[in-house]
């Protein structure tokens, strides 16, 4: 793919008193228009230099190739900015040169301070023990540099218009806002303003494997799958003071094409295997923390680096050329034309070192969902297409318990179904649903028990996304897919209840954890039998297992297999809820690395918190929404349950969740319903797992468990609060728009 940013037309001021002059070489694509004398649209283009041999001899030797080594991949079908997500080329990646980042997403802070980018660790796609997977990870190993900083000291020009460069240093001689960098960031635009600046990383990936107490950052095999935090690549190229104003108010970017763009040029370096406490800057090694580390051989730069390793001119190296900069979230995807405010010392609507931007909040709560209307489950085993009809019930729901707004990443297009889910958020009212079309693939479907694990990549980087595009515009983030429903309990009945009491208590995160809950018999079509390995996936007997449209998918699978308030067991299924503005990584099910994590001791204790030498998680603002410490704990006290939200009255000590749980409606694929009249038998003592709901009775006084409910087995329980108050009202919700729902009511009312 590539990547036409550019109409005919002037570009407005971006701060000529800093302009070279010099035009980057890369920027000379094709003849200029004759009549009007501008340049041609700028395409997104790949820079890929020779295989860098991942083990060279120490210190590493300077490259020196030329421009005509390179060898250039363009990617003309990126041609618009406000489909920048759908249309970069994610599954295009350039694979032959390996150090370029994997990027998912690109766009500016709501400051215009930075360049946010959001990319993918392509190294873990295939971590399998087979000879195609080792040599997979061997070719993919520079992906893993890019997470490991390197400092870097800037060198005195010697003409006014030559090209800055510079040198890889030390920690003690490198330049202080270099320290800690990866990337160069060239910033150009057509009229000639070229100004570089070395990027950030938005938290230090080795420090947070220390924090976790992980003996290395990477190994040699590959094997890192464990280590979620670094599946993700999260960086930031620093904005030129002068083009900070620009970019924030989108004035750089006319008919929905940009004026402005960026280079990332990756300084190349071996990888550094070993311990993470190795190679810390200095905000951390100068921490009394670290004197438990003082016996692990530090990283040797003479060494490995030498004293005079001087990065080459940009126009030779290896790089992402011609990134859009485009506008500013709110903008692109609110139609906000008024740009946040600037406030202090800085000149009025301008940035600068001294001065914040005020941060416009859209939302309290919100939820992020990446989604399709059909998917395979994990090993390609079973399409699963009801996506369309969970997305409409989920968000029916979710906007019924106080969420407000939904960022829905749209990924249907990564499957040849010919559906989507546009439909479904049309269904809704101006301002509730927001689509960004997310048409990537993940890179690797399979199981998580397996050789080389599943990779999820596209999910993990439209998380990513819309923490940190939309994050800084809302207080929290709902962070559930389309088949968990989160039901608060005891006198609760809204999720912004349970927000208010996290921000009365000051904690940032909570968790809920979950069994998959089973579809209750009586709520489910009745099964027309298959068989044979074509359908069943083996030659048994099967059926294809549907839930009327009668009925709901949150009443059809409540029936969990604990009963609410006595999951007592680690469940295998986990999500949050959390503050953007405090989580700096989240991986689906966890908050990986926080604001407090990423912190030394000595901070972590100015903000009055407690310092774990061992661990920083759980982290100290989080707590889990255990139904039994909820209830016993924190609720131990006498309470009188409404009989409308738990369908009868009960006077007690305990048991008032002050928060709630989770109901997993996961799909039961059409394989797993193999055996299930031996399975789903009360007489069956084996140990397959019957996935068809059977609930016990609330009172098992004289039930003879053995021969269960008309010989099928009791394997779930019933909530009551949902069957009695949460389903009638979504019910109610649902009605006008599912015809079928609605007739089965007007029976019931009549």
């Amino acid at each position: 793919m590539a990547i036409a940013l550019r109409k005919n037309g002037p570009l407005p001021n971006v701060g000529s008193s800093i302009r070279t002059g010099v035009p980057p070489p890369s920027l000379a694509v094709g003849d200029y228009n004759n009549e009007k004398n501008t340049p041609p649209p700028r395409v997104l283009t790949a820079y890929l230099e020779p295989k860098f041999q991942s083990t060279p001899e120490q210190p590493i030797p300077p490259r020196t190739w030329t421009r005509d080594d390179l060898t250039r991949q363009e990617f003309p079908e990126l041609s618009s900015c406000s489909k920048l997500p759908e249309q970069w080329p994610v599954d295009d990646y350039p694979e032959d040169d390996p150090f370029l980042p994997w990027i998912h997403d690109v766009f500016p802070t709501h400051d215009g301070k930075f360049i946010q980018f959001v990319a993918q660790n392509k190294r873990r796609c295939k971590t399998g023990s087979t000879k195609v997977d080792v040599e997979a990870a061997k070719h993919f190993e520079p992906q893993i540099t890019l997470f490991e900083h390197v400092p870097v000291k800037k060198l005195d020009k010697t003409k006014p218009n030559e090209e800055q460069r510079y040198r890889i240093a030390s920690h003690e001689d490198a330049d202080p806002e270099t320290m800690a960098t990866r990337f160069l960031c060239r910033f150009t635009s057509d009229d000639g303003f070229d100004e570089t600046t070395l990027s950030v990383y938005n938290f230090d990936y080795e420090w947070a494997s220390l924090r976790k107490h992980q003996k290395v950052l990477f190994h040699e095999n590959g094997r890192d799958t464990k280590q979620v935090h670094t599946s993700q690549l999260l960086f930031k190229c620093p904005v030129p003071l002068s083009l900070q104003d620009t970019i924030r108010n989108g004035s750089s970017v006319i008919d929905d094409y940009a004026t402005l763009f960026v280079d990332v040029v990756p300084i190349r370096t071996p990888p550094r295997y070993g311990h993470p406490a190795a190679f810390l800057q200095p905000y951390y090694t100068k921490s009394k923390a670290m004197s438990r580390y003082e016996n692990i051989p530090s990283f040797d730069i003479e060494k490995e680096w030498g004293s005079n390793h001087i990065l080459p001119p940009i126009g030779t190296s290896g790089r992402w050329a011609n990134i859009p900069i485009c506008k500013p979230s709110l903008m692109t995807y609110y139609g906000d034309e008024e740009p946040p405010a600037a406030k202090g010392n800085g000149s009025p609507g301008a940035t600068d070192t001294t001065g914040e931007v005020e941060i416009e909040k859209k939302h309290k709560l919100v939820s992020c969902l990446w989604a399709s209307a059909g998917y395979a489950t994990r090993g390609e085993r079973f399409a699963i297409n009801d996506g369309q009809r969970r997305l409409f019930e989920w968000i029916t729901y979710k906007r019924m318990l106080g969420v407000e707004h939904f960022y829905l990443y749209e990924n249907s297009g990564a499957h040849p179904t010919g559906e989507s889910l546009h439909s479904v958020a049309d269904k809704f009212p101006p301002g509730v649903v927001t689509v960004i079309n997310w048409p990537s693939q993940i890179c690797n479907n399979r199981p998580n028990n397996v050789d080389s694990p599943g990779e999820r990549s596209s999910q993990y980087a439209a998380e990513a996304s819309c923490r940190l595009r939309f994050g800084p515009h809302v207080d929290w983030i709902a962070q559930f897919d389309i088949d968990e429903y989160l039901v608060p309990m005891g006198n609760l009945t809204s999720i912004t209840q349970i927000v208010d009491k996290l921000d009365e208590e000051g904690n940032k995160i909570v968790a809920f954890g979950s069994w998959r809950a089973w579809p209750r018999r009586r709520f489910i079509e009745t099964p027309e039998v298959m068989s044979g390995r074509d359908d069943c996936g083996r030659d048994q007997r099967c059926f294809q297992l549907r839930i009327p449209m009668n009925y709901t998918m949150l009443q059809s699978y409540n029936c969990d297999r604990q009963k609410p308030g006595e999951k007592v067991k680690q469940m295998p299924a986990e999500k949050q809820i959390y503050r953007p503005d405090y989580v700096l990584h989240h991986f689906i099910h966890y908050s990986t690395v926080t604001t407090t994590s990423n912190m030394n001791q000595e901070d972590v204790e100015k903000a009055g918190l407690k310092w774990n030498g061992w661990s920083a998680f759980p982290d100290q603002l989080q707590r889990f929404g255990d139904e039994v410490t909820e209830g016993t704990d924190i609720a131990r006290f006498t309470i009188q349950l409404n009989s409308e939200l738990m369908g009868d009255s009960h006077t007690g000590v305990g048991f008032c969740l002050l928060s709630g749980l989770m109901i997993h409606t996961k799909a039961v694929a059409t394989q797993d319903t193999v055996f299930w009249e031996e399975t789903c038998s009360a007489s069956y003592t084996g140990s397959g797992t019957c996935r068809l709901g059977t609930p016990f009775p609330d009172d098992m006084t004289g039930v003879d468990e053995t021969k269960g409910d008309e010989g099928w087995k009791f394997n779930c329980y019933i909530n009551k609060k949902v069957d009695n108050f949460f389903v009638p009202r979504l019910e109610e919700d649902l009605r006008k728009q599912i015809p079928e729902l609605d007739q089965r009511l007007r029976m019931k009312e009549s």
